[in-house]
């Protein structure tokens, strides 16, 4: 642990040092800490039940890019999730986040390898009123994860269209026979508007995955903010293609949620409903990890959840959310969560 500290803290100081602070750099992070009660510990992000702290990506980073030419310029980003308030993570405070190197183009985009997040995690923009938290889609379908030794390829924006591939270097992860290496293992996007609604009231994007996160999968979404309303829906279609996975061939389906969310000066409002019965979603795989060959009939998920957030400063809030989930044939991983929280961001 002592000799993780020193790492973090020389690269810290290497980071900080006058060398780098000569280009455009950003420091940044934040805590987001969760006091959760769960009935079965199926949905919260350590699987425990009953009451418990969870900590929702708290993390710590530095990001920035540098000037080569007039149309080129590199950029990076070294970011650390901060962990060390777990009981159970005490000997390793610190997990991988993205980290990468990139070049840009101030016409042809920016390409960037190492950890990523994928364009088909991407594109769900803010569709999911409760990411970050124990009620967020991923409890539904799959294609989220972050992967190391990858490559991403975005376009700039034309006329609001940005198209997006990701690719994982499969020679990192495949041995020569392992079936999966048939697969394309890669991600495309497109997208159009802005998410955040800071140019535009519609974000619209579509993703298409072959193969990474052992699913084969299409994602839709739409977004539309009118006054102080914000809707969001995702659609996910996904094929399991991983044979040593337990069922692998029963597990294909559909997923969505629709989500709506209601500004009321510092405080936000939010609901949600989803389903899913693909079998892909982290539910679904806790189903599958507990039951085995048990586990005949693919879990069908459903989902719903309110939950509101209140900001304190332009930098703090308080947040809580109320749900349940509802899985059909295996009702012992039914999960009613009940959670506050409070994030700070720097």
């Amino acid at each position: 642990m002592m000799k993780t500290m020193k790492i973090a803290l020389v690269a810290v100081a290497v980071l900080t040092s006058p060398s780098v602070m000569a280009d455009a750099y950003k420091f940044y992070g934040s805590i987001d800490y969760s006091i959760t009660n769960s009935d079965s510990g199926s949905a919260t992000h350590n699987g425990k039940s009953g009451t418990v702290l969870e900590n929702n990506w708290s993390r710590l980073g530095i990001k920035g890019d540098a000037a080569l030419t007039q149309d080129f310029s590199v950029f990076y980003q070294i970011e650390v999730g901060v962990n060390g308030a777990s009981q159970d993570k005490g000997s390793n405070p610190f997990s991988a986040r993205p980290t990468f190197l990139g070049i840009k183009h101030s016409s042809y985009g920016q390409l960037a390898a190492g950890r990523i997040d994928p364009v088909f995690k991407m594109v769900k923009g803010t569709a999911d009123a409760m990411d970050m938290y124990s009620m967020k889609h991923d409890r539904l379908f799959a294609g989220d994860k972050r992967w190391g030794d990858s490559l991403l390829y975005r376009t700039q924006k034309w006329n609001n269209i940005q198209f997006g591939a990701s690719y994982i270097m499969e020679d990192n992860y495949y041995a020569e026979d392992d079936i999966r290496r048939d697969n394309g293992n890669y991600q495309v996007a497109v997208t159009y508007g802005d998410k955040h609604f800071k140019s535009s009231n519609l974000y619209l994007a579509a993703a298409y995955n072959d193969g990474i996160e052992d699913i084969k999968g299409v994602r839709a979404v739409a977004q539309y903010k009118a006054g102080n309303l914000m809707l969001g829906t995702i659609y996910q279609s996904s094929e399991l293609v991983n044979p040593n996975k337990t069922n692998w061939e029963q597990r294909d389906g559909d997923g969505f949620i629709i989500s709506a969310k209601y500004q009321i000066d510092k405080l936000l409002l939010k609901a949600q409903y989803g389903h899913d019965d693909s079998g892909t979603g982290k539910i679904a795989g806790r189903v599958y990890d507990a039951l085995g060959e048990a586990a005949t009939d693919v879990p069908e998920v459903s989902q719903w959840a309110i939950g509101a957030e209140y900001r304190l400063s332009k930098s703090t809030r308080i947040h809580t959310e109320i749900g349940q989930f509802d899985v059909k044939q295996y009702s012992d991983f039914d999960d009613t969560i009940a959670s506050i929280g409070f994030r700070i961001d720097f």
